[in-house]
């Protein structure tokens, strides 16, 4: 089922990005198109506008035909007088019912006859003429007229391929720019609406591997706290009869005792440690309310190092205090801050080893305060600190991988931060910053 809605989602992100690309040369095509109809208006006003002209012309030279005689040089200097104006006209030809050539102005072709009467051309014909002969052939037509008071003749008026060129230009350069503009337009939309897409798809899949982790997490929390309840009891019993076997090994000759003690310490070393990862598990599973107090920060982290000075001191690591003054009070939990103060104190002590220095200072911030575990070990290699906060990742043999991310889930429930900056060789420090309250649902706030 799963596979098929993938798939499915999957189909219809393809057709909406193939329907999106596709878009902007529908929208070219589409304006283009318009354009042109639009151009060929424009031509067919100017046609008409010719044509009325033309008729004109017509009214003027009957009576110097009738006059002076169709091939008389008085009709020829009517005719010149005519070409140009506005609208422009290139042109014109004079000829009897025949279509013989009887009288021309200087810019006509040179010809016998002229064409078969011809009517003034539509205005997509008009286009296409152009665009087949450009400036080297004019649009032309003809009207009847009177040669005389009987006979018949034709007026060839041929129009200015300028004006055509003019008419055109006019029109395809604003033409042109709006196409590139739709085009980029829609280009853009079609850019914007993918990363939105990609943006949800990414989202989806994050969603889901997030819901798949916590429904993973829930589980393994139910499982490691069974586990942790069956196992504390035998631990509290070994370590209880491990206490009672060391107030016993005075009573041995010294060699004896000497080797019985470094057993009966490594048993302890291993209870301790078990208790520890069980202690860890339970935390992880058995996340609790808030208990909200206003209480300084610099306070509680001087609590965990008074408790964990001792074990520093065995392993030769120095704690040094650094506390601002004056920090203001914040609202957090005691019990679950020195918890993760605590976790990073050890994590700090584990990295060192043997000897080096723990440094634990505390500042104001803008909204709140900051408390910052430094230590001067190796560091964290680049490459895995993307992946210390997550569950069940660590570096160290026999480690739980739950400290990091117990931590970060306390820091979390305070709405606050909790960042890492390391550099190989240079020690790490990892930084908690809280706000100054901490309003959480469930919470409990101490009386």
């Amino acid at each position: 089922m799963r596979s098929r809605m993938w798939s499915l989602q999957r189909n219809l992100f393809v057709a909406l990005l193939v329907m999106m690309t596709l878009l902007p040369l529908v929208v070219y095509l589409y304006s283009r198109e318009q354009g042109r109809a639009e151009a060929a208006q424009r031509l067919w006003v100017y046609v008409e506008r010719s044509v009325s002209r033309a008729l004109d012309i017509r009214g003027a030279l009957e009576p110097v035909i009738e006059k002076a005689g169709p091939r008389s040089d008085a009709v020829q200097a009517a005719m010149e007088r005519s070409v140009g104006g506005d609208p422009p006209i290139a042109y014109l030809q004079l000829a009897g019912l025949s279509r013989q050539v009887l009288n021309s102005t200087s810019g006509a072709p040179q010809r016998d006859q002229v064409p078969a009467e011809t009517r003034p051309a539509a205005a997509d014909e008009l286009v296409q003429a152009l665009r087949r002969g450009g400036s080297h052939a004019a649009p032309e037509y003809t009207i009847g007229l009177r040669l005389g008071k009987q006979e018949r003749g034709h007026l060839l008026v041929g129009l200015s391929a300028n004006a055509f060129e003019e008419q055109l230009r006019q029109f395809h350069e604003p033409l042109g720019w709006s196409s590139v503009q739709i085009t980029i337009i829609c280009v853009a939309i079609l850019a914007v609406f993918s990363a939105y897409i990609v943006f949800l798809h990414e989202r989806a899949r994050a969603l889901a591997a997030h819901l798949q982790e916590e429904s993973r997490l829930a589980y393994v929390g139910t499982l490691a706290a069974s586990i942790a309840h069956e196992v504390r009891n035998p631990l509290s019993s070994v370590k209880m009869n491990v206490q009672m076997m060391e107030k016993r090994l005075g009573d041995l000759d010294p060699a004896q005792a000497d080797y019985f003690r470094s057993k009966v310490e490594r048993i302890k070393g291993e209870v301790e440690r078990l208790e520890d990862s069980v202690s860890h598990f339970l935390a992880f599973s058995r996340p609790t309310a808030l208990r909200l107090e206003l209480v300084k920060l610099s306070d509680v982290a001087d609590n965990v190092l008074e408790l964990l000075q001792p074990q520093c001191q065995a392993k030769g690591i120095q704690l040094v205090r650094r506390y601002a003054r004056d920090l203001p009070p914040v609202e957090l939990d005691p019990r679950q801050i020195i918890q993760a103060i605590q976790n990073l104190v050890l994590n700090a002590a584990q990295a060192l080893g043997k000897g080096g220095t723990i440094t634990v200072s505390t500042a104001p911030t803008a909204d709140g305060v900051a408390l910052s575990v430094a230590d001067s070990g190796p560091g964290i290699p680049k490459e895995i600190q993307p992946h210390i906060f997550e569950v069940f990742f660590t570096t160290r043999e026999g480690g739980t991988g739950l400290g990091l991310n117990i931590v970060t889930r306390i820091v979390e429930e305070h709405h606050g931060k909790l960042t890492l900056e390391s550099e190989p060789g240079k020690g790490a420090t990892f930084r908690i910053e809280l706000p100054r309250t901490a309003p959480k649902p469930g919470a409990v706030t101490a009386q």
